[in-house]
C-alpha cells in the first residue's frame, strides 16, 4: 500500500490522551499544526484543542463515530499501564489495559483507516537487563517485568498484524521520560519527599536500590519533538523501531542529588540497597537512528531537572 509522506501537519488520533505524555504530546502537536482526536477514560485538561474526544475505554469506544469521515494520518497509541511495580502486583490488570485495546485499534485501522500509520508507545522495558550498552534497536528483547513483557507482546502482535493486514507500524521504545506534571516515579518521589523532609527538619530521605543503577532520562518536550519528527518524516511500509532517549547514562544517585540541588533544600540522599523486582540495572540508549532524521535533544539533565524543581516547589 502506498502511504503518503506527511510533508505538512495532518491529523492524529491519540489514545491515552489525558495521561502525562499524552497531554504534553497533544499540546506540542497542536502547536506544530496537527489536528488531533483523543481517547482516554479521563477528560482532557484542554478540551478546546481537540477536534473530537471520547471519554471512554479503547476496548469499547465507537471509533467510527469519534473519527467520522476524517482521514487519519497517524495514530499515537499511548493507552495502557505505565508502571513496572503495578504490573508486578497485578500482571493480568496490566495485560488487560494494553493488549485488547491494541488489537481492537489495529482492526479498526485495517477496516476504516488503512492509510494511517500506527505509532505504539512501547518502552525500553522490553530490553530488560541488556549485556551491552548503549542499547540499539537490534538489542535482543528480554523483558524482566510483566510491564516489559506486555509491551513486547504488543509489539509482536502489531508486527504480525502489519504483515497480514498491510499496516504501517512504528514502535517507540521510550526510556525514562520526565518533566513537570508527572506525579509518579523517581523524580516526583524524590522532589516531594525532599521538600517534606526539609519542612519537617529531617536530614535525609531513603530511596530503593544502591544509587548506582542507571537510566537514560529524556525531558518530555524532547520526547514530543522526537515523536513529531518521526511522524513527519517520509513514510515507509512495514515495521520501524526507534529508541527515544537522550543517549546519556545517568545514575539514580546523580539524578536525585542534582534534583535536590535545584529544589534548594538541605537534604541528604540515602539508599537501602534493595532493588525492586522488575527494575533493570543499567540503561543507555543508542539514538543514532533518531539522529539521522536530524533530531538532537535540546534539554540536558540539569536544565530539565531545573524545570521540574520549579514546578514541584510551586505545587508543594
Amino acid at each position: 500500500m502506498n502511504r503518503k509522506s506527511m510533508n505538512k501537519p495532518g491529523t492524529i488520533l491519540i489514545t491515552g490522551a489525558s495521561g502525562f505524555l499524552g497531554t504534553w504530546l497533544s499540546r506540542e502537536a497542536v502547536k506544530a499544526g496537527f489536528r488531533i482526536y483523543g481517547i482516554d477514560l479521563r477528560a482532557p485538561l484542554q478540551p478546546n484543542i481537540w477536534e473530537g474526544f471520547a471519554t471512554n475505554s479503547l476496548d469499547t469506544v465507537d471509533l467510527d463515530q469519534l473519527i467520522g469521515n476524517c482521514t487519519l494520518d497517524a495514530v499515537c497509541h499511548l493507552a495502557g499501564g505505565a508502571s513496572v511495580s503495578a504490573s508486578v502486583k497485578d500482571p493480568f490488570g496490566d495485560f488487560s489495559s494494553l493488549l485488547p485495546g491494541t488489537a481492537r485499534l489495529a482492526a479498526y485501522l485495517k477496516k476504516s483507516q488503512p492509510q494511517a500509520r500506527l505509532f505504539l508507545f512501547s518502552s525500553a522495558a522490553v530490553y530488560g537487563n541488556p549485556e551491552i550498552l548503549p542499547i540499539t534497536e537490534s538489542t535482543p528483547v528480554m523483558p524482566i517485568s510483566p510491564y516489559g513483557v506486555h509491551k513486547a507482546t504488543a509489539e509482536s502482535l502489531l508486527s504480525n498484524y502489519a504483515r497480514i493486514f498491510d499496516l504501517g507500524v512504528t514502535f517507540f521504545r521510550i526510556f525514562s521520560v520526565y518533566g513537570p506534571e508527572l506525579r509518579k516515579q523517581l523524580i516526583w518521589d524524590v522532589s516531594q519527599r525532599a521538600l517534606l523532609a526539609q519542612e519537617e527538619g529531617k536530614e535525609a530521605i531513603s530511596l530503593f536500590g544502591t544509587g548506582k543503577e542507571s537510566r537514560d532520562f529524556m525531558y518530555v518536550k524532547d520526547v514530543c519533538r522526537a515523536v513529531l519528527t518521526v511522524i513527519s518524516k517520509p513514510d515507509s511500509s512495514g515495521v520501524e523501531i526507534y529508541n527515544l532517549g537522550s543517549g546519556i547514562e545517568s545514575t539514580i544517585a546523580e539524578v536525585a542529588e542534582l534534583l535536590v540541588k535545584h529544589l534548594e533544600v538541605d537534604v541528604n540522599i540515602q539508599f537501602d540497597g534493595v532493588v525492586p523486582k522488575g527494575d533493570p540495572a543499567n540503561w543507555q540508549a543508542d539514538i543514532s537512528k533518531l539522529q539521522k532524521l536530524g533530531f538532537t535533544p535540546k534539554y540536558n539533565l540539569d536544565e530539565g531537572l531545573h524545570q521540574v524543581a520549579t514546578w514541584a516547589k510551586s505545587i508543594h
